[in-house]
């Protein structure tokens, strides 16, 4: 038997895929997301056309365990990502992809100016990728678009009116941008559903900020990315490294002797739950009233992640993680929340 909940999980509900949770009053998603950066990156992700077979079956794996939500962006892999989930779904009956929630971004390079023409022909170029008509979720992948917030959001309306998007979200958006976002979008008659934002044991600003509580105040869920913090809060990395060299400067940064102590806490953790280390983190992101969005190359990484379910870590528990947590840092660039 399913339960729905609006923008977040109620208090103390177990998460499992048939607690849903309604964003924008509109889609109807589970408690943890499945991210697909990693479709088609060989930057970072090092992927190879070898690799396209373990990602068919980790996102057939991740819908039979009804993990239905996926997220993916134009700029992943220039398109590639796209491209392979429109593929992936080819194989699904209208009514199996209609039960599937896509949601992708569009990324405001400086040279996109012409709104809404711009946004409504990156939304287009991402539809055909994806073999879809009509985009779930539409989120501007970043605040370093050069025009106005309010410009934006109208292109965003348009595209909801012209039949062409379900719901609109934003990424990385700060406590201002957030706020005249959604004004801007309400003038419109329509509620911004989400903000995605970096959200782990290793970045703690969105809810010490208060961004978090703001975004639920006004009707706006919150997608949690990194939440497992680039793979350090896995049990895969020590407090030391080795760790890979894309990541090492940002694992670096970190105190050693309280990183150290977040770890073990974690590994005790994981213990206690009989969960992977990973479901921990994963949990504990939930537990705060997001919905983590967990990347994937793999089956074996959706089987992970999907043990984050069943379960609720106690308040006790979240506290302690809590007192060995980090707060992180914001850019200038583009992480603004």
């Amino acid at each position: 038997m399913s339960s729905e909940y609006l923008i977040k999980l109620g208090k103390d509900i177990i998460p499992t895929t048939s607690t849903k949770i309604i964003l924008g009053n509109t889609l109807k998603v589970p408690p943890l997301a499945i991210g697909t950066w990693q479709f088609g990156d060989t930057s970072y992700w090092g992927w190879t056309p070898a690799a396209v077979k373990e990602a068919k079956e980790a996102f057939d794996l991740a819908c039979s365990n009804g993990l239905t939500f996926f997220d993916t962006a134009e700029v992943y892999g220039k398109g590639e990502s796209e491209r392979e989930l429109g593929t992936f779904r080819k194989e699904y009956t209208k009514e199996q992809q209609d039960e599937q929630v896509i949601a992708t971004k569009y990324f405001p390079y400086d040279n996109r100016t012409q709104f809404p023409d711009v946004l409504l022909s990156a939304l287009k170029d991402s539809l055909d990728r994806l073999g879809m008509v009509k985009s779930d979720l539409y989120q501007i992948h970043a605040p370093i678009h050069p025009a106005s917030i309010e410009v934006v959001a109208n292109a965003l309306a348009d595209a909801v009116e012209a039949g062409l998007v379900k719901a609109v979200g934003v990424s990385n958006y700060g406590l201002d941008e957030i706020k005249t976002m959604h004004a801007a979008l309400k003038k419109r008659g329509i509620q911004l559903a989400s903000n995605q934002v970096s959200f782990s044991l290793i970045r703690t600003i969105p809810e010490k900020s208060g961004l978090i509580q703001l975004c639920h105040d006004l009707g706006i869920s919150i997608l949690a990315y990194s939440p497992m913090g680039m793979g350090l809060l896995t049990g895969k990395f020590g407090s030391k490294g080795p760790w890979p060299e894309a990541r090492k400067r940002l694992f670096s940064s970190f105190d050693p002797e309280q990183l150290d102590k977040l770890l073990t806490t974690l590994a005790s953790l994981a213990t206690k739950y009989n969960r992977p280390q990973s479901a921990i983190a994963l949990n504990w992101t939930i537990a705060k009233g997001t919905i983590p969005l967990a990347g994937v190359r793999t089956p074996e990484h959706v089987s992970q992640n999907a043990t984050a379910l069943g379960f609720l870590l106690s308040q006790e528990d979240i506290k302690t993680l809590d007192q060995f947590a980090f707060e992180g840092s914001t850019n200038k660039e583009w992480n603004h929340g």
